[in-house]
């Protein structure tokens, strides 16, 4: 028989000043877990269709910019063309991802994944990909959440760990 503990739980408003951070959230895993499961979740993932063109073609300006110092003219004109249609249509997101590191400071892996949507498990004998299976050793743990790009004003984030531990029952 087993039973569920919570281990960490954080809900937080990222905005663009967090973009290229790192925030460590350590949590206490205690010594009778069999498996932990981690849910991360942030909205939105995607900018509107506007505040992501408008992004792109600030990008293609300043690209083709870098670009002229170092090719002919004519070679800039058709880079520009080729991507030109590619920045219109782009959908620019926000990316966060994971990483774990256990109570002995070994680091247990990551979770770079494109959904804002993400569940994890960790365990002896199972792992989500990205994740290493082993002991779960008790103590203070850290998740560490990478914000590879937060582009829009504010990104609701939740994280949530869970133990699932042996029960004396």
């Amino acid at each position: 028989m087993s039973a569920r503990g919570s281990l960490l739980k954080i809900r937080e408003t990222l905005t663009p000043a967090d973009h290229a951070t790192h925030r460590r959230y350590p949590f206490h895993v205690p010594a009778d877990s069999r498996r932990l499961e981690i849910w991360v979740r942030y909205a939105p993932k995607w900018l509107g269709e506007p505040e992501s063109m408008a992004l792109a073609q600030t990008a293609l300006v300043r690209q083709r910019a870098a670009l002229a110092s170092q090719v002919s003219e004519s070679i800039v004109d058709q880079w520009e063309a080729d991507y030109r249609p590619v920045a219109a249509r782009a959908r620019v997101a926000n990316l966060l991802t994971i990483s774990l590191d256990d109570a002995d400071g070994v680091y247990r892996g990551a979770g770079h994944r494109q959904a804002n949507d993400q569940h994890f498990v960790l365990g002896p004998d199972q792992a989500s990909p990205g994740l290493v299976v082993g002991p779960l050793p008790p103590g203070g743990w850290t998740l560490t959440l990478s914000a590879h790009t937060l582009v829009s004003d504010q990104c609701e984030l939740s994280i949530q760990i869970g133990a699932e531990m042996a029960s004396s029952c």
